[in-house]
């Protein structure tokens, strides 16, 4: 009888220290996402030593340091929608679905975790385009889609997303056309 006594009291402590984390926190769980700051990397996928280059870190190597929060360029080039800081002709980081590639590693391998991604769309790509590759890769079922226009007090809180599985947010919106290589306010 004195060894199920122990064994519920270890149960009992080792279901206690697996607290639940969002984001590598338990108090960020019951916090909106609205109410949370996340570190983010500005053209995240412009990784390398050129002048172009806004990184030093892939994607995974970003997502591995702490980083929720991830930014790109695209453009339309031959029909594809691809990653390229101004323009395709100065630095193409290839396109979206290996952008998005490492997301999806990383969405599988942490579900406490929710990442936002801001796209912007200087071709003005049809949003269908963004979905197939979005279902190609496999993020669409990771997708928070709000049912309309939220307020910042209605947003889900990051348990709630992490809950549901819909721990991906993505803003998307044009940027800045370049006209004779500057750009115009849009």
């Amino acid at each position: 009888m004195r060894w199920k006594t122990l064994l519920s009291a270890l149960a009992a402590t080792s279901c206690a220290s697996a607290q639940r984390t969002c984001n590598g926190s338990p108090s960020l769980c019951d916090r909106r996402y609205s109410e949370v700051t996340f570190v983010g990397a500005h053209d995240s996928p412009f990784v390398g030593l050129s002048l172009s280059d806004n990184q030093h870190r892939s994607v995974q190597g970003q997502l591995d340091m702490g980083v929720r929060f991830l930014q790109g360029q695209t453009h339309d080039k031959k029909g594809a929608v691809q990653l390229c800081h101004s323009s395709c002709d100065l630095r193409d980081a290839g396109t979206l679905a290996v952008f998005l590639a490492p997301v999806k590693a990383f969405l599988d391998a942490n579900p406490g975790d929710v990442v936002t991604l801001l796209l912007t769309n200087g071709d003005n790509i049809a949003m269908s385009r963004f979905d197939e590759v979005f279902r190609a890769v496999g993020l669409d079922s990771y997708a928070f889609a709000p049912s309309g226009r939220l307020e910042i007090g209605g947003w889900p809180t990051l348990g709630e997303l992490v809950d549901r599985k819909k721990r991906l947010i993505v803003f998307m919106g044009e940027c800045c056309p370049i006209v004779r290589g500057r750009y115009l306010p849009g």
